[in-house]
């Protein structure tokens, strides 16, 4: 694909991102679209099939983003990985662009079961798989004690979101980053503590 292309629908992905996050999904249009950041209804076909395509990439981008929590090394410290882990996860968790594109998956999801599905593919059934193959091999190396980690990623997770990813969507105020830390260093020190080797 040709730079100018790949900046172009990066342009129209940019823009279509905030107007579905500002009004809406359903009340944004393609023509809303072309108005901001130019092209045609038939650009707009050719490079994404329709509205939905759009937001299948702002679903892949805003995923990714939280995806990049995910990233583990088995040589680093275990404690020292899995507070990062928590930090970096909480924070993504609880950001406003996560927030809106949730909040677009349920206003969806009556309509588009397949969005739905997309969406926990993309997003928490495929980082909960993450999360359990790396538990799994911390117990494989004889650091942690688990017995079955698809369980115990998706405890952790829970561990982990406590009430505040529900205070944020329900738009009850965003923790400050000091509060993240706190919170995901407590959480952590508590897995740790039932699941250690």
């Amino acid at each position: 694909m040709r730079p100018s292309t790949l900046k172009k629908q990066q342009k129209i992905i940019d823009v279509a991102t905030q107007l579905f996050f500002e009004q809406g999904y359903a009340e944004t249009s393609l023509d809303q679209i072309i108005e901001v950041c130019g092209g045609s209804k038939q650009t707009l076909y050719s490079y994404f099939g329709c509205k939905r395509g759009i937001l299948i990439q702002v679903v892949t981008r805003c995923t990714e983003q939280v995806g990049s929590a995910f990233q583990f090394d088995a040589k680093a410290d275990l404690a020292e990985q899995l507070n990062q882990f928590g930090y970096e996860y909480l924070k993504a968790l609880c950001s406003q662009p996560i927030i809106d594109i949730y909040r677009i998956i349920v206003t969806e999801s009556r309509r588009d079961k397949e969005l739905v599905d997309f969406f926990l593919s993309r997003g928490p059934h495929r980082f909960y798989q993450m999360l359990s193959d790396f538990l799994k091999l911390q117990t494989t190396l004889g650091k942690l004690n688990i017995d079955n980690p698809d369980q115990a990623a998706s405890q952790l997770i829970g561990l982990l979101r406590g009430d505040y990813y529900q205070d944020v969507v329900l738009g009850l105020g965003v923790p400050s980053q000091n509060e993240i830390q706190q919170y995901s260093v407590q959480a952590i020190s508590i897995f740790l503590r039932g699941c250690r080797a």
